[in-house]
């Protein structure tokens, strides 16, 4: 690629590669001009090999027939205004794309904020009904919260008598603390069973007896203490007609075993026809 000399026409050949975009300052080796060469300025030298003044440069020329001082600097002028506004596009380029990215992150940061007062408006009305409520039932009152206070301890207390024996099963320990205020709360004879039982009339002394024996068994892993053991006749249609309670000789059944129990009724009815046998609380452990 060739360049000349603005002021003189001297020519020099150069690579493209060595002028970048913004330009490149060179000094004529001839008449010494210092000045910008820009891309633009370059010429292919297989097209053009010589140059000439322009009709209008023509007209500046001085004796040595080199262009005036103040052409030069009219033409540099140029080449600086272009740079100065190409400079100037290229900033507010950037100032576009800095004020986009301002937008844009205004932008964002309202979405976030649009969307924590969503979720504001989707828990209020539930603080709302926890107010109303509050309100409703006069919980900021100090005295109303004694009452309700009072209200639950009875509550409390309620279902501690009436599920006293669901309590125990769960706890069993629990059931000294309710002996110990004298309420009961084991079921009689929970986990025992009658097993084998049998029943045998018979005559002593003139007088008509039924003995009903068999055995206990512990189904638990505990020991038992065996209640008074209550028995009834009934007759055909399941009505009772007599009833006795006695007590177990052996006290206390250990865990998985069975103990032996016998019993006789004197002078039973003769309507009895069916023995129905349950565990009672002895009359020690009732209120």
């Amino acid at each position: 690629m060739l360049i000349y000399c603005p002021k003189c026409k001297t020519g020099y050949e150069i690579e493209a590669d060595v002028v970048p975009e913004q330009g490149r300052r060179l000094r004529c080796a001839v008449c010494k001009k210092v000045f910008k060469c820009m891309p633009e300025d370059l010429i292919d030298g297989s097209k053009l090999r010589t140059a000439e003044f322009t009709e209008e440069e023509k007209k500046h020329l001085d004796g040595n027939g080199h262009l005036q001082e103040n052409i030069v600097s009219e033409t540099e002028d140029k080449h600086e205004n272009v740079e100065e506004e190409t400079s100037s596009t290229s900033k507010t380029l950037d100032d576009l794309a800095s004020e986009n990215q301002y937008v844009k992150d205004i932008f964002q940061r309202l979405s976030a904020e649009t969307e924590s007062l969503f979720e504001a408006d989707k828990k209020e009305p539930q603080h709302k009904y926890i107010f109303s409520l509050k309100k409703m039932l006069g919980v900021a009152n100090p005295k109303n919260l004694q009452y309700y206070l009072y209200g639950f301890l009875f509550l409390l207390v309620l279902v501690l008598y009436y599920a006293r024996y669901e309590i125990v099963r769960s706890f069993p320990s629990l059931a000294s603390v309710y002996e110990s205020i004298g309420i009961e709360a084991v079921v009689a004879g929970e986990g025992l069973e009658f097993q084998n039982v049998t029943r045998r009339e018979f005559e002593e002394d003139y007088v008509p007896k039924i003995e009903i024996k068999g055995f206990i068994a512990n189904k638990m892993d505990i020991n038992i203490d065996i209640p008074r053991i209550k028995v009834e006749l009934l007759d055909k249609d399941g009505k009772l007609i007599q009833a006795e309670t006695f007590d177990s000789v052996i006290p206390l059944v250990t865990p998985k075993a069975q103990i032996p129990f016998s019993h006789v009724i004197s002078r039973p009815s003769p309507l009895s026809k069916y023995i129905y046998l349950t565990f009672i609380s002895s009359p020690a452990n009732k209120k």
